[in-house]
């Protein structure tokens, strides 16, 4: 039975036997959140997020430790789209997780107060069905009673009744007045009788409509106590997918590129420094890129990887400066302590600084407290000093490429590093400001 009907017949019924009750209106909202949840993933795909729609998602991911010209720069490789996605999915999960929460508990108030006016209700009801199994009682007991004394007058005619008054109108009265009463009891039992069989069903749907609520507010009180326990998994697995994106992004290709995030980070890192530090000498971050690429590749010689922090897998160590054909022979500065070699210097780093180099030129550049030219980000600034040193004003050709001569004395040298810093300024310059 819906609710406007309930209304409508205990309405009606009340009308009929005495002015208990009062018309009650409830609400019940099914919202099957579970079911609902499932409809949104399925329909948000299993990605949750085309390529179009990518990258304002990874720049909600924020990372102090990056300069923040590479938060919004697009960026490929499966890793990094995985990262998006999962943490597409996981936000989107959540979001359905604490709507079909919201609306449960709305729905669980809803039910509850439900639930309360059809328990006073039926409560009512039942009070009223007892007083009218009172009423019932009653006529019956009436109407027995006059079938009792029927039967005691049972030898007594129409003829004795208007023998023994002594007016025949009397008699005819008294006969009528019987006759009548015996009418009003029978029609005053039946609609009694017929009121109980209306208010039985009005105690069974009231009863169903009891039960109906009770089954829901529980699945409802399950629901939620489910849905919470889910909610902080949610949570939890948005915080890992935050940080596979962060840890993503490092990991991410830089498209027309072969700079991995870090390395260009490190640069951009060592454009800045430089600014502050020797102004006069213009630095930008692609001169010091180009000399990175050359010397080790960004720090992924021979299929390293450059991890967060800025260090190769393993650490990129030069030959022997021995004497060898081509080769400087410099001897041992540093006890082995930069390159393992006691004997001879070996270049040393993504920068590949010889260690003598490095003592008057390297610096902290991530400022952890350390100088260490396996550090792309140290290797990085304490290059770009030395070009500064070096050439003096970069933003001419002539400095820019004195500094590079300076760095190695070999004209392929300038123009290999040269082309390849201007690469990238072509390609990322525009992107990075």
């Amino acid at each position: 039975m819906t609710l406007s009907s309930r209304s409508r017949s205990r309405n009606d019924f009340a009308s009929m036997v005495r002015p208990r009750w009062s018309p009650r209106v409830g609400l019940l909202v099914v919202v099957v959140a579970p079911l609902l949840a499932g409809m949104l993933l399925s329909s948000h795909g299993a990605l949750g997020r085309d390529d179009t729609s990518v990258e304002p998602l990874s720049s909600i991911v924020a990372d102090e430790s990056l300069d923040p010209r590479l938060l919004s720069l697009e960026l490929g490789g499966t890793r990094w789209h995985s990262a998006l996605a999962e943490l597409d999915a996981s936000l989107f999960e959540h979001e359905v997780l604490e709507r079909g929460l919201e609306r449960s508990r709305r729905e669980l108030i809803d039910v509850r107060i439900d639930l309360r006016l059809v328990t006073v209700d039926h409560r009512d009801a039942e009070r009223v069905s007892i007083d009218l199994d009172a009423d019932i009682a009653e006529a019956r007991a009436v109407l027995e009673a006059g079938a009792i004394a029927r039967f005691v007058r049972s030898g007594e005619t129409e003829s004795d009744i208007l023998a023994s008054v002594e007016k025949p109108t009397e008699g005819a009265r008294r006969l009528q007045l019987s006759a009548e009463a015996s009418d009003l009891q029978m029609k005053r039992w039946r609609n009694l009788t017929n009121r109980a069989e209306q208010m039985n069903s009005e105690l069974s749907d009231l009863g169903g409509r009891k039960l109906e609520l009770q089954t829901r507010e529980r699945s409802l009180v399950s629901y939620i106590v489910s849905a919470r326990a889910t909610l902080s998994r949610s949570q939890d697995r948005i915080a890992t997918a935050i940080e596979a994106v962060r840890q993503g992004r490092r990991h991410a290709d830089i498209p027309d590129t072969d700079i991995p995030v870090t390395a260009l980070d490190a640069y951009l890192n060592a454009e800045v420094l430089l600014a502050e530090s020797a102004p006069e000498c213009g630095i930008e971050w692609w001169m010091i890129a180009g000399v990175g690429r050359i010397e080790s590749r960004h720090g992924e010689l021979g299929g390293r990887d450059l991890d967060s922090i800025g260090l190769s897998s393993t650490n990129i160590i030069g030959i022997a400066l021995d004497g060898g054909p081509d080769v400087r022979a410099i001897g041992d500065t540093d006890g082995g302590r930069l390159d393992g070699d006691s004997v001879w210097d070996r270049a040393v780093g993504p920068m590949q600084f010889i260690p003598g180099t490095w003592s008057s030129h390297g610096r902290d550049g991530n400022d952890d407290g350390t100088a260490d030219p396996h550090n792309i980000y140290d290797a990085a600034y304490s290059s770009g000093r030395h070009l500064c040193y070096l050439g003096g004003d970069l933003t001419t050709v002539t400095g820019l490429e004195r500094a590079y001569f300076g760095y190695n004395t070999s004209d392929a040298y300038v123009a290999d590093v040269r082309g390849h810093a201007e690469h990238y300024r072509e390609v990322l310059d525009g992107r990075l400001r």
